[in-house]
């Protein structure tokens, strides 16, 4: 019986970047190639799986399966991509808006080369050794699909992102019967989203969700705009139907936006037609009780849509008292002072606001709670079982959750941590590299070292010091010292005090140095960090440049 190694090199032991191997010995099978998004600004724009494992068997990887068109799901493609030529499977969502993400990074003429494969549910595709169907779900987004993986070791459920919502707005609630047959048939292993697992309230669903955007939108009297995550094409199939309803034509701010709607659009799944849509030169002119604005930016990113509205510096609309305001969204982790001070401008503008702070129901996640995990699990009864998708909590509780239900073997594996299937059995198989690639906002990837620096200079401040001297040593002007970001040193007095005692050291000190076969650059840098200690209780960067005439 042969083994099927697990490899997790994204999106276990986080949220986001999810990235996973299934390899056999002959075979690998990369399922979804996902981003994430840097916690602190330092120029990073995003963040990638490290491929190097990937690339080390470029001749085993026999392609990559997408599950839906999320970015940490499709985001790392086009870097993957441009280092392997394999296929791509996925449904046709994910992979038309996998091809705009390719264009972006390698223009027209590469992305065209590149090999994606459209899907259908509940069809065979042979991959090497593996043989792959997908399952519908519903989730957030549009053709979303969970995969279920023949392998030579035994068969695999990968749930991708899923709810049991029975009636969202693109009327494909998740396939439960199909997910029966397949249990009864017998699964290996299950590999779970556990990202909501922590959610014990009652499961919400995008149709209450459209009933509450409904009455708020209905019931106004003046502009609405409506706040909302670009790829909920579930949230913008309602949106277009109330609007329809309420007699407004829609605007669109925001460049994620219009291209998730487009791609929408184009696939059929959106019923908006030009009729309905106002242009920027419409929306200026357009009465504001027939308006329905939506926009991107509900984690108030700096230039989205959103935060340009609420500062009242958006080059397209003005928001004016009285106008509604709904942020259809939740606020992920780490956003919350960022949402905070965007949600204090709003009111600062007298809007009529509303959130999922006011109205519970304006908003539902599109992600499995825990009743509908144990769901999951009691349809498709797996032998094994490890969580997927979320931070090391979200995996620890959704396998306590499988040991609950009675799931004979369970296992919590993070990044790097390889699990085997074999005979139906789960065992630990090591590490293997993982890691982070950072992308800054070139586009261009970033050295740990890089990063450490531009973490030192936003931590500390730079100073610099330009010395010119003659070919004897001896100062030819007096030092130019020069800083950014370095406490009370941006005041003239304490800067010109530090430049004189510089000139004092260096006409001291300057010659014998010399003379004695020390780096000058390094004596005057140990001087000024002794000072800038003493003046301000820490070091700097400090960067000293000399220059001879």
């Amino acid at each position: 019986m042969k083994t099927l190694r697990v490899v997790p090199l994204g999106g276990l032991g986080e949220v986001g970047m999810n990235c996973l191997a299934l390899e056999t010995d002959e075979d690998l099978l990369v399922i979804d190639c996902g981003i994430t998004f840097p916690e602190d600004n330092y120029g990073v724009d995003l963040l990638h799986p490290d491929f190097s494992y990937l690339l080390e068997r470029a001749e085993k990887v026999r392609g990559v399966f997408l599950t839906h068109g999320h970015e940490d799901h499709i985001g790392a493609l086009p870097f993957l991509l441009s280092r392997l030529n394999v296929p791509v499977w996925g449904p046709a969502h994910a992979l038309k808006l996998a091809l705009r993400r390719v264009r972006d990074r390698v223009g027209d003429e590469r992305a065209l080369k590149v090999d994606f494969r459209p899907v259908l549910p509940r069809q065979r595709y042979s991959i090497g050794s593996f043989q792959v169907e997908p399952v519908r779900v519903s989730h957030s987004i549009i053709e979303a699909t969970a995969l279920f993986v023949q392998t030579p070791a035994g068969s695999v459920l990968h749930s991708g992102d899923f709810k049991f919502d029975p009636c969202p707005p693109d009327g494909e609630p998740t396939d439960e019967e199909r997910l029966l047959e397949l249990g009864a048939a017998g699964v290996d292993l299950l590999l779970s989203d556990s990202t909501n697992v922590d959610n014990r309230s009652p499961a919400g669903s995008e149709s209450g969700v459209a009933d509450t955007l409904e009455e708020l939108i209905c019931g106004a009297r003046e502009r609405v705009v409506v706040g909302l995550f670009s790829s909920n094409v579930q949230r913008l199939i309602s949106l277009g139907q109330i609007a329809k309803k309420a007699g407004r034509r829609i605007a669109l701010l925001g460049r994620s936006l219009r291209t998730h709607v487009d791609t929408a659009h184009d696939l059929g799944h959106l019923a908006w037609n030009l009729e309905h849509r106002l242009s920027s030169e419409e929306l200026a002119t357009c009465p504001r009780n027939n308006t329905l604005v939506l926009a991107g930016g509900t984690q108030a990113e700096a230039g989205s849509a959103l935060s340009r509205l609420a500062e009242a510096a958006h080059p397209v609309l003005q928001l004016d008292p009285g106008d509604r305001v709904i942020l259809s969204s939740r606020v992920i982790p780490g956003n919350d002072r960022r949402v905070s001070r965007m949600l204090s401008d709003l009111l600062r503008l007298n809007v009529d606001l509303h959130s999922h702070l006011t109205d519970r129901d304006v908003h539902t996640s599109g992600h499995a709670n825990w009743l509908e995990l144990r769901h999951m699990i009691e349809l498709v009864r797996p032998r094994c079982f490890i969580p997927v998708h979320g931070a090391r909590h979200h995996l620890h509780n959704h396998a306590r959750l499988a040991q609950e239900c009675g799931v004979p073997q369970v296992l919590v594996i993070e990044n790097g941590q390889v699990a085997g299937l074999r005979e139906g059995s789960l065992e630990r198989q090591g590490r293997v590299h993982s890691g982070r690639i950072f992308i800054d906002l070139g586009s261009e990837p970033l050295s740990g070292e890089v990063l450490r620096q531009r973490a030192v200079l936003g931590q500390r401040g730079i100073a610099e010091l330009h010395v010119v001297l003659d070919n004897d040593g001896r100062l030819r002007t007096s030092p130019l010292l020069s800083t950014w970001g370095v406490a009370t040193l941006d005041e003239d007095g304490a800067k010109l005090e530090l430049t004189r005692e510089t000139e004092k050291l260096l006409q001291s000190q300057s010659k014998i140095w010399l003379r004695r076969g020390r780096d000058m650059a390094d004596e005057l840098e140990k001087f000024l960090g002794w000072r800038f200690e003493r003046l301000i209780g820490r070091r700097p960067h400090i960067s000293v440049r000399i220059s001879r005439v």
